[in-house]
């Protein structure tokens, strides 16, 4: 078996760590390659996991989600304060945060597919939704989304999702049929940052919560 020598200094934490894990495997040398082992395997778990897990272990390490049981969630939602959650959103911009920390770059620096697959994929990882999809439609991308979870579910994801595109500048346009809910962001750039949504009735509104009819 073919050896190959090293030559490095380390801090003194991870001497004391060496000294300490010495102890266990018998010799500085084991020691280094058991961690070196561990960190590839580590590795090649990491790269079996879909985007959506990958993108919720990320959030635990940084304890930036908590996990709540689904009934529990849609008690909170049926008692939502709709003007609360709008100033949330406005605020915090929650959706434009899970982008960037999903991509590690600006919005604005981000590819149109990005923001749209960005977006099915937070939205997957959330558990919220029965089904999460897009398709490319010439113009503009569809997201298709269905759930289970209320009008008060709908309206508050699709604040976040069209705080996102008015963000990043182009136009979103949503569609709200029950159970069934269709965004469309279209592709070409929107200076105003505008997004309209058109309710099961067929009243078009600007975007927010409470909007007035347009």
């Amino acid at each position: 078996m073919n050896k190959h020598r090293i030559n490095t200094t380390i801090s003194k934490k991870h001497w004391d760590l060496l000294k300490k894990y010495t102890d266990t495997y018998e010799t500085q040398q084991k020691v280094l390659e058991q961690a070196l082992e561990n960190l590839d395997t580590r590795q090649n778990q990491r790269s079996a996991l879909s985007q959506e897990q990958e993108l919720a272990v990320r959030f635990l390490e940084v304890k930036a989600m908590c996990l709540i049981q689904k009934d529990g969630l849609l008690m909170l939602l049926e008692n939502l304060d709709p003007e609360t959650m709008q100033k949330y959103v406005d605020h915090n911009k929650p959706m434009e945060y899970a982008l960037e920390y999903y991509y590690q770059k600006p919005l604005k620096e981000c590819q149109m597919t990005e923001v749209v697959e960005g977006i099915a994929i937070n939205a997957r990882m959330s558990c919220w939704f029965d089904t999460v999809d897009y398709t490319d439609d010439g113009d503009y991308y569809t997201l298709k989304i269905t759930h289970c979870l209320g009008v008060n579910a709908t309206n508050l994801i699709r604040i976040m999702i069209e705080s996102a595109t008015a963000t990043y500048g182009v136009l979103a346009e949503s569609t709200i049929s029950g159970k069934t809910w269709f965004i469309k962001i279209f592709k070409n750039d929107n200076p105003c940052g505008e997004a309209v949504c058109t309710d099961s009735t067929g009243i078009t509104y600007r975007y927010g919560w409470q909007s007035t009819p347009v």
